[in-house]
């Protein structure tokens, strides 16, 4: 298993003229699980949002760095970012009718793993899927038959795949199916923002079991949350604890414990 690292140097961020983030930096490998916490306006939903390039946060490109194996992604739209391999699971999804659950799937995959020439999955039967299925990743039939092994482990009814995204999910399947959209594409990190608000606990121990079965399959994850909860099912390798735009404290799993007890008091 090839191993990756996401370096993040001394970002800074700013929203409308106002500075976020003062110069966060972490490093994460493949199969590791990193918490970032802290108290709300602590940067948290900043970080996330920046990493993944959305227009409305202004990053100084100038002083500080995200990289990918030391691919540079600052200066790449979002598209390009998830190419290379970051994927970003939302706090609350939005709802996308009219469009499908496998054909957002379907198409996000081939995105990554297309091919240059299309149709090489002589099993498909239907003319139409096979004309438009190009990955040399997996067949077609091999795309379908992992898609309902993963939903099935999430506790996830096969009628979903012919649901608009999100469209009248209720909050524990939204955040099921960003589960299932991580395990589909396989990225080599994955960020996951408030993952586990609005779960009950059945839910959560799904959303537990598709995360870390991401990180046996190599992929570095970080679980950005207020409270300990998710943590008691997801053992993080390292918290990092953000405080006013700035990392303040670093630790293993204890220091989660610790805040579960104690809040964030002294870092305050």
């Amino acid at each position: 298993m090839k191993r990756h690292i996401l370096d993040i140097k001394n970002l800074q961020v700013s929203v409308d003229g106002r500075s976020i983030l003062q110069g966060v930096s972490l490093s994460i490998h493949s199969g590791e699980i990193h918490a970032v916490m802290g108290p709300n306006g602590s940067g948290k939903s900043t970080l996330v949002y920046a990493l993944m390039g959305h227009h409305q946060y202004e990053v100084n490109a100038s002083n500080g760095t995200v990289a990918i194996d030391n691919e540079l992604l600052l200066n790449l739209p979002p598209e390009d970012r998830a190419k290379k391999g970051l994927f970003l699971a939302f706090q609350s999804p939005i709802a996308i009718p009219g469009v499908t659950v496998s054909n957002l799937l379907r198409s996000a995959y081939q995105e990554l793993y297309g091919s240059s020439t299309q149709g090489n999955d002589d099993a498909v039967q239907n003319p139409v899927l096979k004309r438009r299925w190009n990955s040399t990743k997996m067949t077609f039939q091999e795309f379908s038959k992992q898609l309902k092994h993963y939903a099935k482990a999430l506790a996830m009814d096969e009628k979903f795949f012919s649901r608009g995204i999100h469209d009248g999910f209720s909050g524990g399947e939204k955040k099921k199916l960003e589960i299932l959209q991580a395990l589909m594409l396989e990225p080599k990190f994955a960020i996951f923002d408030e993952i586990d608000t609005g779960l009950d606990v059945d839910a959560l121990k799904h959303v537990s079991q598709g995360i870390q079965t991401l990180v046996k399959k190599g992929t570095g994850c970080i679980l950005v949350t207020h409270y300990q909860r998710i943590l008691q099912y997801v053992k993080p390798d390292v918290v990092h604890v953000l405080v006013r735009g700035k990392i303040v404290d670093e630790g293993g799993a204890e220091l989660a414990e610790y805040i579960e007890h104690h809040g964030y008091g002294k870092y305050v």
